[in-house]
């Protein structure tokens, strides 16, 4: 069995014969479904200006940017894989959550339940009684509520991957901090960025949901269940929002915080003896212990200059430098 290598390459994002999807066919899939939607949708409503001001062109606008965040995640994600098998060594957190949790079957699986979940709660929250005059128009309503689901529910369980990889692999991360990496992060700044960037898309997609979900005149809104439902739907995005950023970055931080103040310690230990080493010597004008003196000295400030950056070195991405 061939070695593992750090790749990340879902049935919607594919590496054929050497070449992946180019960037104009992932916008082109990504507007082909929302625009398809929103033709179709209002094709058959018999009534067209309810059509805008229910704003139900939003759904379709839910859908496109819901798969254009799939596919700039996936390409963040694949970074993230990198940075993270460097400070995993020989361990396999990566390799199981890639394998296992985000196979293809797993994202299909995830989207088909989550949009028959956003299928169930649109019909619990009440189709607006206009539409139900129309079978064509309140089953292109259920087939947005699906199709949008879909695409939310693969993003929704990726989400739920992440974070289960960050956790795992938090634990082990000190073994390959580098102080001295130049992102004031120890390495670590390739999945912080990565990490609010997917806080963005999942915050644009929920403005969206947010807006649409306010703009339709839901028909059962009196009942005290359904306002529960709606309040918890509007505001999932956003809590996974927070989530992505600050679950991972509490992990983090916790064990950044053990290494820099276990290096500290070792630093000021080494000083110490650097220090006591320098003042055994004479005060004589002797080359020999002029050179050592120096050399000691120049260990000495080597090891101030790795204690400064050690105070410098942010504990996580949520965290501002030290």
């Amino acid at each position: 069995m061939e070695p593992w290598k750090p790749e990340f390459y879902p049935f919607y994002d594919p590496y054929r014969g050497g070449n992946m999807l180019p960037m104009l066919a992932k916008v082109g899939i990504a507007l082909g479904f929302g625009l398809s939607y929103m033709l179709m949708q209002f094709a058959v409503m018999p009534d067209k200006a309810a059509y805008f001001q229910q704003s139900l062109w939003i759904l379709g606008a839910i859908i496109s940017t819901s798969i254009m965040a799939i596919y700039a995640a996936t390409m963040a994600f694949r970074k993230v894989l990198i940075t993270i098998s460097h400070f995993e060594g020989n361990q396999s957190t990566c390799e199981y959550i890639t394998r296992n949790w985000l196979s293809d079957n797993r994202l299909l699986l995830a989207g088909v339940g989550f949009a028959t979940l956003n299928t169930l709660v649109g019909h619990l929250l009440g189709v607006p009684a206009e539409f139900h005059d129309s079978v064509p128009t309140l089953a292109m309503m259920y087939v947005g509520f699906f199709t949008a689901g879909f695409f939310a529910g693969m993003g929704l369980h990726a989400i739920i991957a992440v974070l289960v990889m960050h956790l795992r692999f938090a634990p082990r991360l000190q073994h390959g901090l580098d102080p001295e990496n130049p992102d004031g992060s120890g390495g670590m700044g390739t999945i912080g960025d990565a990490l609010w960037f997917f806080a963005l898309l999942i915050g644009a997609v929920g403005a969206l949901v947010s807006v649409y979900l306010v703009s339709v005149r839901w028909s059962y809104m009196y009942k005290d269940y359904v306002q529960m439902i709606y309040m918890f739907w509007i505001s999932l995005p956003y809590v996974l929002a927070v989530s992505i950023v600050l679950i991972p970055g509490l992990a983090v931080r916790k064990q950044v915080s053990n290494y820099k103040d276990q290096r500290t310690q070792q630093l000021k230990q080494e000083q110490a003896r650097l220090y006591s080493a320098y003042k055994k010597f004479s005060e004589a004008e002797d080359d020999e212990i002029i050179s050592s003196k120096k050399e000691l000295e120049e260990r000495m400030e080597h090891i101030e200059t790795q204690m400064q950056k050690l105070r410098e070195m942010r504990n996580s991405h949520i965290d501002g430098k030290g």
